[in-house]
């Protein structure tokens, strides 16, 4: 019995934990939209969210720890995968496109980017976002037989395309594009004609 109700109490500590965790990130999330990355501080987040300074503190001792767990919700989408190669990859690279076209991603891929030419602590979070952004289309094209030597290029391939539309161009990669990026790909990597597939 007094096991039941101490593991009743866990939860109920573990869900205040988690909407603490969860308040603090999206006032992070949105001062970050508004202001910028400059402005995501332990205090400017304090007074955002109306969490205490220390508890802030206590969850994430450092500015980037809280950087990257506000930004890592905003990082590349996930998706279901068919088993398809061509399917497969067009799903990655169309949802990636919604995400930079209807979501933050385009916008925090900028300002890291910018703050990473100059803060060294900023270049090693980009690193780690991306990273973790672009593992499951690493995992994707590793389970079809991508050589771990060629995993860099192709996703360099498959994304930069529908990355420059975004982020230099203002607009989103089309269908076409992405369409000829993925059979483009497929053909000279695999040598599969993915153009079959709709």
């Amino acid at each position: 019995m007094w096991h039941i109700v101490g593991h009743n109490r866990e939860n109920a500590v573990d869900a205040r934990i988690e909407r603490t965790r969860e308040t603090v990130l999206a006032a992070a999330r949105d001062l970050l939209l508004d202001e910028g990355l400059t402005a995501i501080t332990p205090t400017r987040v304090a007074e955002r969210s109306g969490i205490a300074r220390r508890t802030i503190y206590r969850h994430w001792p450092t500015t980037d720890e809280l950087l990257h767990d506000a930004l890592a919700g905003a990082s590349y989408p996930t998706y279901p995968l068919t088993g398809d190669l061509g399917a497969d990859l067009r799903a990655h690279l169309e949802q990636l496109r919604d995400a930079l076209e209807h979501g933050p991603l385009a916008y925090i891929l900028l300002a890291l980017g910018e703050r990473a030419a100059v803060d060294a602590s900023m270049a090693r979070l980009r690193e780690r976002l991306v990273s973790s952004g672009c593992a499951p289309l690493r995992a994707l094209l590793t389970q079809h037989g991508a050589p771990d030597d060629q995993l860099d290029d192709l996703v360099d391939e498959l994304e930069g395309p529908v990355l420059s539309s975004a982020l230099v161009h203002g607009r989103p990669a089309s269908d076409d594009l992405i369409t000829t990026v993925v059979e483009t790909v497929a053909r000279r990597a695999w040598k599969v004609d993915t153009s079959a597939v709709p």
